[in-house]
């Protein structure tokens, strides 16, 4: 099965109205929907979002957004999330784990100050900034081969060899230890069980 994440994080956000973001974010038509917890929402291929607060943390689900952030710079949603918080720093990842891809966007003041993707077929294919401090333990552990390929090795594995596309998962969690205070894969209940306020798209419907 694997990880499924897709999130926005704004660190120390202003207040917000969540409804009027979500339009804001080009999300028009949406009905209020149950909600749930932070748990119930990972691994979730949906129409459906999710809005809570952690640990001074504005946390986002969306399935869409995350993945067209990354993939690109100054999108639209980009530069609306700068400019409702400009003083902020935001965050967004996207983790599906059973195809091995990966990535993460951060963005302080309105400055992209990290930006990493890849996945199984294309390798890390998204690589900008410098490294960050939750990433630095994963880098200490890789090398680099004869052809130039970069490898991981871990200590509870010393026999083998893993690709950084293999790893995209663990600099995910580490990359949550910023805001979250511990890596995702270990958080405790606290952040599992912090409710998260549902909303769930409508569909556009045309009739002749």
């Amino acid at each position: 099965m694997g990880w499924k994440i897709s999130i926005i994080i704004v660190n120390k956000p202003t207040k917000v109205d969540n409804e009027k973001l979500l339009r804001d974010l080009g999300i028009k038509r949406f009905i209020k929907t149950d909600d749930t917890t932070f748990e119930n929402t990972i691994g979730l291929f949906t129409n459906k979002i999710y809005i809570g607060e952690y640990k001074d943390n504005l946390i986002i689900y969306e399935w869409t957004l995350p993945d067209k952030i990354i993939q690109n710079n100054d999108t639209e949603s980009e530069k609306l999330l700068v400019r409702k918080f400009p003083n902020s720093e935001i965050c967004i990842i996207k983790l599906v784990s059973n195809v091995n891809f990966w990535g993460y966007k951060i963005i302080n003041k309105g400055r992209i100050i990290r930006h990493r993707a890849g996945d199984g077929d294309k390798g890390t294919y998204i690589d900008s900034g410098a490294p960050l401090e939750e990433e630095i333990p994963l880098l200490n552990k890789s090398s680099i081969d004869g052809d130039g390929n970069k490898f991981y090795k871990f200590d509870e594995q010393p026999d083998e060899l893993f690709s950084e596309d293999q790893v995209g998962e663990n600099f995910v969690f580490e990359i949550c230890k910023r805001y979250f205070g511990e890596t995702l894969d270990t958080a405790d209940e606290l952040l599992h069980n912090t409710i998260f306020i549902g909303y769930q798209k409508k569909a556009w419907w045309r009739f002749w």
